[in-house]
């Protein structure tokens, strides 16, 4: 009985909200960052304000999904080149739309996504191959996988960052809601980015909690801190300018 006062009560909210955000509705919002950084709350989210929300990458590929939706989530690439959004199309087909780059703690992310991927404690390592680094193979369990993983995330999020920069900041919100101690200043800072208002409050809700049980080894957990870290160095040297 809990359950079905909730769901009407949440149809009942999407309905009320809806015409109070209809500028933005009609305008479009696409979430154009990786998965594993808060793509199903922000779903869970949007819908609460009246958004017809789809959480899936069928959109990017699909024109009747693009004209049926008003709220697009779900990271659609794993590795550079393979399957990533058309953002820059996407940015000219819909000139009002307004786009999210969410992101979150490399470290955080790496994780999130590996047991996402099947990785657990006891996972055993298979040599690394670069052929298997395909986009329906991500879930190949290598070192090299991690690596391509994090190379992705640094490139990806740059070039998103570096494409809207030279066009319209103004269109693009970076956004991290995974982190609890500045989440609320995040989400404040997204209901002003689209303009979202409300009969009343809405909450922001934690989907796809992990399971306890999830984890991976100690041991993993130091590789991926020490590829990031070089990466991390690594995109630093290349952001200095050269010498002349």
């Amino acid at each position: 009985m809990k359950k079905f006062i909730r769901k009407l009560c949440a149809k009942c909210l999407w309905h009320i909200n809806r015409p109070l955000n209809e500028t933005t509705i009609s305008d479009k919002v696409f979430c154009i960052g990786l998965h594993k950084t808060g793509t199903t709350t922000l779903e869970a989210f949007f819908r609460q304000y009246g958004f017809k929300c789809t959480h899936s990458t069928a959109w990017a590929t699909n024109d009747s999904t693009l004209d049926s939706f008003d709220f697009f989530s779900d990271g659609g690439s794993h590795f550079d080149g393979l399957n990533e959004f058309d953002f820059e199309k996407l940015y000219y087909q819909f000139k009002d739309a307004k786009f999210i780059l969410q992101t979150r703690d490399t470290n955080k992310w790496l994780e999130s996504k590996m047991i996402h991927a099947g990785w657990r404690h006891d996972t055993r390592l298979e040599k690394d191959d670069l052929t298997k680094i395909t986009h329906d193979e991500w879930r190949y369990k290598s070192r090299l996988t991690v690596q391509k993983f994090i190379e992705h995330k640094f490139n990806y999020e740059e070039k998103v960052l570096s494409f809207f920069n030279k066009n319209n900041p103004d269109r693009l919100l970076c956004l991290d809601i995974t982190d609890r101690k500045t989440q609320a200043a995040e989400v404040e800072k997204l209901k002003r980015f689209c303009g979202l208002r409300s009969v009343t409050t809405v909450r922001l809700p934690h989907s796809n909690k992990r399971a306890k049980s999830a984890v991976i080894s100690k041991e993993m957990k130091e590789s991926i801190r020490t590829v990031v870290r070089k990466n991390e160095r690594q995109a630093s040297r290349s952001a200095k300018p050269s010498k002349v």
